[in-house]
């Protein structure tokens, strides 16, 4: 017989996380909803040039290929990686259906080639909002957006949070000042998103690898990403690193006109951090994560950013767009974790309709129908042992209330489980009525 065995970095809830994770995927949903976003879903698989096509490492890229393939045959397709690349195609491709501005969410599985640790799977669910617009897209979508994730976060109840936010304008315009090229700024991007795991004297190591960049440009970039303040500060330690110029001074302002369209409850959790990088090609405006305070060293449970060309390799339509993602598989491993959310219940159920005797099935069915039908999920006990353990049955399900119909008479009595109250039921419908009121 073959021992079961868990494949690393594939994470496998039991029933009471999964139906934890279900409530959080319903708050967050209804908080897309709210806003006006709609959903959609993509194939698993995308073209592995599409995949290879925006910064991506192609080692993270898991290629799909059939087990017994012709010889020669060369993979063409991948599992995305993310939800972002798959959307530029999808809106490119069905751009003439589409209703601009375009508001989508999306809660699909993604697939990276990452070495398994705590908070970072192989395979994991994103639960993403991106809008997307013909030609221009005003600041007030970037706002948006970051406004729907602190309500988001509000809504969940995990524990203080920190919004970080910049503005690859900003970057870039600082990295072009010291002198650095085209080439030489993307990379000086890619070390400095490391900061958060190998530190500053990692990212100068990092740094120092670039082809013709300074000493005097390895300090000042160093220099930048100590700037974590209130939105307020930020031209004055900008303008501390002696550069300047109109993209500088852009990124600038960019920030300053996101910040005062958030709700006061949002912008109260928002610090402006220079050294927020994101390594990904594709964004050129407002870069976002998110961190949860009491767990800072679990790193982001929400990313993404402003991206102005992402669909240029499918149509030479201008559709810029701004979306963030939630990495849901993540954020749930420390719910789980920390005890964030509660797991008490391991079934749906909220009454089970006890077994006297097998004759009486029948009945039990219609009455544990006629609760279904008023939206109250109902299970009838699958055999008639005693009624002790069927009682026990429902307290290891986390099921709160026993229902017991009497055999000759047919009167229902239903005790709750939890406070041990037992009333005789007259009405099912009032007695829903009066749980559902409480």
């Amino acid at each position: 017989m073959a021992k079961p065995s868990k494949i690393s970095g594939f994470p496998e809830w039991l029933p009471e996380q999964k139906i934890a994770e279900e409530k959080v995927i319903a708050t967050i949903k209804g908080i897309y909803e709210s806003f006006g976003f709609s959903p959609i879903e993509t194939p698993a698989v995308e073209l592995l040039t599409t995949l290879g096509s925006k910064g991506v490492i192609d080692k993270e890229i898991f290629a799909v290929k059939r087990l017994k393939a012709e010889e020669g045959d060369e993979a063409e397709l991948g599992l995305h990686f993310d939800l972002t690349v798959p959307l530029a195609r999808y809106v490119a491709q069905h751009a003439h259906a589409l209703v601009f501005p375009f508001k989508r969410y999306q809660l699909q599985k993604v697939w990276r080639g990452d070495r398994p640790q705590k908070g970072r799977f192989r395979e994991f669910y994103q639960f993403d909002i991106d809008i997307i617009s013909r030609n221009d897209l005003p600041l007030s979508c970037d706002a948006e957006v970051v406004s729907v994730i602190g309500l988001v976060m509000e809504a969940l109840q995990f524990g203080p949070y920190t919004i970080r936010i910049n503005n690859r304008k900003l970057l870039g315009g600082i990295y072009a000042e010291l002198g650095l090229s085209e080439s030489a700024r993307k990379a000086a991007i890619i070390a400095v998103d490391k900061i958060l795991k190998i530190g500053a004297d990692g990212v100068a190591r990092e740094l120092q690898k670039i082809e013709g960049i300074s000493q005097t440009a390895i300090d000042t970039i160093l220099k930048s990403t100590t700037i974590q303040c209130p939105i307020d500060q930020l031209a004055e330690k900008v303008a501390a690193l002696n550069t300047s110029s109109a993209q500088i001074s852009e990124g600038v302002q960019e920030l300053i006109t996101i910040c005062s369209l958030l709700p006061a409850s949002v912008r109260e959790r928002l610090v402006i951090d220079v050294s927020l990088a994101r390594g990904l090609d594709y964004y050129t405006g407002l870069i976002v994560e998110t961190v949860l305070d009491n767990h800072p060293d679990f790193g982001t449970v929400v990313s993404g950013g402003r991206y102005e060309n992402l669909a240029s390799e499918f149509t030479d339509q201008k559709l810029p767009g701004v979306g963030v993602s939630i990495g849901l598989s993540r954020l749930m491993e420390l719910a789980f974790t920390e005890n964030l959310v509660p797991t008490a219940r391991k079934s749906p159920t909220e009454v089970l309709v006890t077994v006297y005797d097998e004759g009486d099935r029948p009945h039990l069915n219609i009455v544990a129908q006629e609760l279904r039908s008023l939206g109250v999920p109902t299970e009838v006990f699958f055999k008639c042992p005693k009624l002790g353990k069927q009682i026990e049955y429902a307290e290891s399900k986390g099921i709160r209330y026993v229902a017991f119909v009497d055999s000759t008479t047919r009167a229902v009595q239903i005790k709750d489980i939890v406070s041990k109250e037992q009333v005789a039921v007259s009405s099912l419908v009032e007695w829903v009525r009066t749980v559902r009121q409480g």
